[in-house]
């Protein structure tokens, strides 16, 4: 863990117990919650004392947000410095019950409904990561992003997982989300509602998207913990496929994601990859439109 990471942790873990209830978003903590975001994302090696010095005036204002965003920020950091991108595999000493989900993030079809090759590379991590851990769940995540009504990216990859041997009562369909926010949020959810004894993460996709996707997840879940009743998950591993083609993987891009989770206002995304799926495809008109209107209100996040 780094020398960031370590003080926001210990610091947090004593803001947790002054922090009482689920409160809502105090409009006067936006300001705070905008520089923390573009602290991190504008110079990480360098962020500790301005990063420090906003959670302690957040603290301040609201000891429940300031508990939350320390361990969001603690968590980021971790999961950027995780190491995750270059592992093929999973390690051996996750939960061996049912107590782990290994959660598959999908990727574009093809128009008539087959996978491209890198989401068939993706799954073929996921069974590996399967057979290391028999008793896991498996939640296999994305909409319908083929040319065809009803095929979704969770659906076509649960019969590839199912064809491979993997029990179908161990298998998680969240066939409705078309971002990687998108899939963090619902996975969340499912996991909050229907799973009870989840409590580790571990996640599967390729190699550029993994900080993105590990740290998209783990703040919707400290988010939903922390305002909406859930329950504490935590991602404690990953594992990708090698790929060629990175698209839209920055730290103005987690910034951006996160923004979204937390109803923070603005973004950082403004490079012309925020307007590319993973895939490297034009995006549908209403998601280009907004990102324009991201780009031009950019001003507005730190006013």
């Amino acid at each position: 863990m780094t020398r960031l990471g370590k003080r926001l942790l210990a610091a947090g873990m004593l803001l947790c117990v002054l922090a009482v209830g689920i409160l809502p978003v105090k409009a006067d903590t936006q300001e705070y919650r905008q520089q923390l975001l573009k602290t991190y994302s504008s110079d990480p090696e360098n962020a500790c004392a301005r990063i420090e010095a906003l959670l302690t005036q957040l603290e301040g204002e609201s000891p429940s947000q300031g508990a939350m965003w320390r361990q969001i920020m603690s968590d980021w950091d971790r999961l950027n410095h995780s190491g995750f991108s270059t592992r093929r595999s999973l390690r051996d000493d996750l939960a061996q019950d049912d107590s782990l989900c290994i959660v598959v993030f999908g990727y574009g079809l093809n128009r008539d409904g087959s996978m491209k090759p890198e989401l068939f590379d993706r799954l073929n991590v996921a069974l590996q990561a399967a057979r290391q851990y028999p008793n896991a769940y498996i939640a296999v995540t994305g909409g319908e992003t083929a040319g065809v009504k009803g095929i979704s990216e969770a659906a076509v990859m649960a019969i590839w997982l199912m064809n491979n041997d993997i029990s179908e009562d161990r298998i998680i369909l969240e066939k409705k989300s078309l971002s990687t926010t998108e899939n963090a949020e619902n996975v969340c959810a499912l996991l909050n509602q229907n799973y009870p004894r989840v409590r580790q993460l571990a996640v599967v996709t390729s190699d550029y998207h993994i900080s993105l996707a590990a740290t998209v997840l783990q703040t919707a879940c400290t988010y939903s913990a922390a305002m909406q009743g859930g329950r504490e998950m935590s991602v404690v591993a990953g594992a990708s496929c090698a790929a060629s083609t990175p698209v839209g993987n920055d730290l103005s891009t987690q910034a951006w994601c996160i923004s979204a989770l937390t109803g923070t206002k603005g973004t950082t995304a403004s490079s012309a990859s925020a307007v590319q799926n993973e895939a490297g495809e034009d995006l549908p008109l209403w998601q280009e439109e907004e990102s324009v209107f991201y780009e031009e209100n950019l001003d507005d996040w730190y006013e």
